[in-house]
């Protein structure tokens, strides 16, 4: 019998515009005579109820939408020996940057089809499991207003546009960090913890993150005039800050965040709470689909 797939699709995933993908795959999947079903969520909550039942049943279970939807399947699947995999439909589809998981939704069907299953850590933070990289700060800001205001009309470049007011708006607060039984005190722009590389479409924020070392990568931006920020900014797409004397990073299991004022926190680009927060990795939690 022929394995069967089954899909969950994020209706609102980049503004509804998911919609033409999932129809670009389902050309594509009867194409290859794939055994598949597919379910369209309607709720973030129903995601994680989908994903459990088709695990129960045997299916690879495959998100059709962003890095939350993504998130919230891994969740639901974390430790038991279910496959998912990963048709990217969101805004910013950071997470299958990661492992160069195609754009193109037939290119995309391919991967799933003749690709191979490795198993991929998770963060979990306050009890939520996470793919890719939380972050605390200014990145938080800059989702809560890419959300909010500009995905309605920019697209990819909703993240951009919502730094860009940011950086005129927000200012560093003080942060207590305690991990590797060390406590690290700053003045935070942002504090991001990465399973994986990208956020935000396309900054390579964590350049050095593998999602199957048993480690999240830290990241810390501090004590940076605006003027500096702006200037230093443009680097971050290609990992290139990451050297610089006003970032610090380090490796860890797990980590505590407190700040003086509650900071915003954002998970897999959805706001997630304020400050503090405490976070630890789930070694090779899931099993995967990659090229």
């Amino acid at each position: 019998m022929k394995q069967k797939y089954y899909f969950i699709i994020n209706p609102t995933a980049n503004n509804g515009r998911v919609m033409d993908i999932w129809r670009q795959v389902v050309s594509e999947l009867a194409r290859r005579n794939v055994n598949y079903d597919y379910a369209v969520s309607p709720s973030e909550e129903k995601v994680v109820e989908l994903a459990e039942a088709a695990a129960g049943k045997g299916c690879i279970v495959v998100g059709v939408g962003g890095d939350g939807t993504i998130s919230r399947i891994a969740g639901a699947l974390a430790g038991n020996k279910a496959i998912m995999g990963l048709i990217p439909a969101g805004t910013g589809n950071d997470f299958a940057r990661t492992f160069a998981i195609p754009a193109d939704p037939k290119a995309a069907v391919e991967v799933l089809l003749q690709g191979k299953t490795t198993a991929i850590d998770l963060g979990c933070i306050n009890g939520r499991c996470f793919c890719n990289v939380i972050g605390a700060g200014l990145d938080a800001q800059v989702v809560a207003d890419a959300n909010g205001i500009f995905k309605k009309f920019a697209g990819s470049l909703a993240y951009l546009l919502a730094l860009v007011r940011q950086l005129f708006l927000y200012r560093p607060w003080r942060v207590k960090i305690t991990m590797n039984e060390q406590i690290i005190y700053a003045d935070a722009w942002l504090i991001a913890v990465a399973n994986a590389c990208y956020y935000g479409g396309g900054m390579m924020v964590a350049p050095q993150a593998d999602p199957r070392d048993g480690y999240l990568d830290v990241v810390l931006v501090q004590n940076v005039s605006l003027f500096k920020f702006l200037r230093l900014f443009p680097l971050v797409y290609r990992g290139r800050h990451i050297n610089l004397d006003v970032v610090r990073k380090w490796r860890t299991m797990q980590l505590t965040v407190e700040s003086e004022e509650p900071l915003a926190i954002q998970v897999d680009g959805d706001v997630f709470g304020v400050t503090p927060f405490d976070l630890k990795v789930l070694p090779q939690a899931v099993n995967f689909i990659v090229p």
